[in-house]
Order: structure tokens, then sequence, then C-alpha cells
């Protein structure tokens, strides 16, 4: 298993600060049309993630995403906070 839970996603994740879970979602089961959605407890998470664990990262593209996904497309980054929060 590569994005559900305990997948190879999630463990790769797990070592950044500030992971929270990984959530896999079937969209279109005629197109195998699938969202992966990411749940960091702060914006700076993932930034750091893909900063630190870059070459990790270009090497799981390598070696899973490449052959088993047919097309990635960042959808966007949505932040919760209270109206006082400053970014």
């Amino acid at each position: 298993m590569v994005f559900g839970q305990g997948g190879i996603w999630q463990r790769f994740l797990q070592r950044a600060e500030g992971y929270m879970v990984a959530r896999l979602r079937l969209e279109s089961l005629d197109g195998g049309l699938y969202r992966v959605r990411d749940f960091w407890t702060w914006h700076h998470g993932f930034e750091r993630f893909r900063e630190r664990f870059a070459e990790d990262f270009a090497e799981f593209d390598r070696r899973v995403v490449v052959g088993l996904v047919e097309k990635q497309q960042f959808v966007g980054a949505y932040y919760e906070g209270d109206e006082h929060e400053v970014a």
C-alpha cells in the first residue's frame, strides 16, 4: 500500500515535524481517481519537509510514483486558524 493508512507515503511523512495524517479518498471508481490529502499542524511543516527531505522525495517519485501515478496535481494549501492569528 502506498497512499493509504500505514502506507509508504504516510510512513515517509511521519519523519517530518508537524505531520498529522494523510487521508486517501476515491474520487471516481470508473476513472480510477484518488485524492490524497495531507494534514499538518502548521503550514511551514510541509515546506520544511520538502526542503529537508528533497532528495528522499525525488527518490520516492522515481521508485514509487512513476508507473503507479498517471498524473499528479497540487490543488492547493488551505490554512485554518483563528481570526487573531497572523501568518
